[in-house]
């Protein structure tokens, strides 16, 4: 089964239907140039009203140490993910990390193996010059088709109920991310297009269960 993150998560209600559609991660983002930017605080009571069984997850870009440990503390984050490249110090903030690895005309700039080995998983994303994440640009799926990285890999970049299928058949990533893809604008869920992507995270599952039954017959 495919796991799906729900990212950039600014309300109770559409945390609660996300967990209720059996999101494994919700993504709260906290990076200042963010238009889904949650204060910790606010963070906190959206961590409420989630279920025990889906993970928190922070979204950074430039916040410092002190920022992060108050917002893993403050909302009970289960991981963070940081959208620059990876320092010794981040392996040691109180939660695992969720690298972040970018990849532009089917080169993957991925963190160095030592520290990728201590991630619990990597994150692909568009590159954008200028824009850490978020930017809605769909990767190249092929480039990333039947390569292994050490650890488990979550999808993100332009994925929405249209794609997510044809992404899922390509890269057979651990987890996909989606955060503009069911959006009525940046921040606002909506709830039919989350639907929509759930179904259809479920069906790309089924088809390449069936594959897999009819290639061992």
């Amino acid at each position: 089964m495919t796991d799906v993150k729900i990212c950039g998560l600014t309300r109770p209600q559409d945390v609660e239907l996300a967990c209720d559609l059996g999101a494994a991660y919700l993504g709260f983002n906290f990076a200042a140039e963010s238009p889904r930017r949650v204060s910790p605080a606010a963070a906190r009571e959206l961590a409420r009203a989630g279920k025990p069984a889906a993970a928190r997850v922070g979204v950074f870009v430039a916040e410092s140490q002190a920022l992060i440990r108050e917002a893993i503390e403050a909302a009970g984050l289960d991981l963070v993910q940081i959208h620059r490249p990876l320092r010794e110090t981040d392996l040691d903030l109180p939660c695992p990390v969720l690298a972040v690895a970018r990849l532009e005309r089917g080169s993957a700039a991925a963190p160095e193996e030592r520290l990728l080995a201590r991630c619990r998983l990597l994150l692909f994303d568009a590159e954008v010059p200028g824009r850490p994440g978020g930017t809605g640009e769909t990767l190249d799926w092929n480039a990333l088709a039947g390569r292994r990285w050490g650890v488990p890999v979550m999808l993100a970049g332009g994925l929405d109920p249209e794609n997510v299928a044809e992404a899922i058949g390509r890269v057979r990533p651990a987890a996909v991310d989606v955060a503009s893809g069911v959006e009525s604008s940046p921040g606002i869920k909506d709830p039919k297009k989350m639907r929509r992507f759930f179904e259809a995270v479920r069906r790309a599952d089924a088809r390449l269960s069936r594959s897999a039954g009819e290639a061992r017959r």
